[in-house]
This record gives C-alpha cells, structure tokens and sequence, in this order.
C-alpha cells in the first residue's frame, strides 16, 4: 500500500514560520502587509470624512474607477498616486522606522 503522508494537510501557521526565514520572503511579505494597512487607513480618513470615492478621483484628478481599484487591492498604486490621495484627505506620508 501507498504511502500517503505526502499529502498530509500542513497548517498555514507552519508553512507560514518556515517560510519567513527567507529574508526574500519576508522583507515582499512585510511590504504586502504595510501596503494593506495603509489602503486601510486611506479608505477608512475617505469614509470618516463622508467623501466618496468619486469625491477623491474630483481632487486627485484620477478616474473613479483606479480609486476603486486601489482601495480593493486589484491595483498597486504608485507613491505618487498614493501621496496624491492623502494630499485629497488634507493628509501627508512620512517615513517611520519601526525596528531598531
């Protein structure tokens, strides 16, 4: 008979902890995370200003559509772009180190 363990379901947890040892890995990883957020917290200053996205393609210049696009995550937008969203929002960037 066959030996089947190879198709032994593995927990994301642990695919997840062997794979964060790949600097590689990690370093794409962590910026797919803090892209996340900050998309987040840009659509949640738009919601708590009751602006729509309409309103912020209007005072980017952009089309509705590529702020849709940006707030799903379909797009990757560039600085650029994303500076000019959070200038719509009376807003700014700024760099923070967070590790030591």
């Amino acid at each position: 008979m066959k030996d089947y363990d190879e198709n032994k379901l593995i927990p994301l947890s642990a695919v997840m902890e062997e794979m964060m040892q790949d600097p590689e890995f990690a370093a794409a990883y962590e910026a797919i995370q803090m892209h996340k957020k900050m998309v987040a917290e840009l659509k949640a200053a738009r919601l708590a200003e009751s602006l729509t996205q309409e309103d912020i393609a209007r005072r980017t210049g952009m089309k509705k559509q590529n702020i849709s696009r940006f707030e799903n995550g379909a797009a990757s937008p560039t600085l650029n772009t994303v500076s000019r969203y959070a200038v719509a929002l009376g807003g700014t960037f700024e760099f923070k180190k967070l590790h030591s």
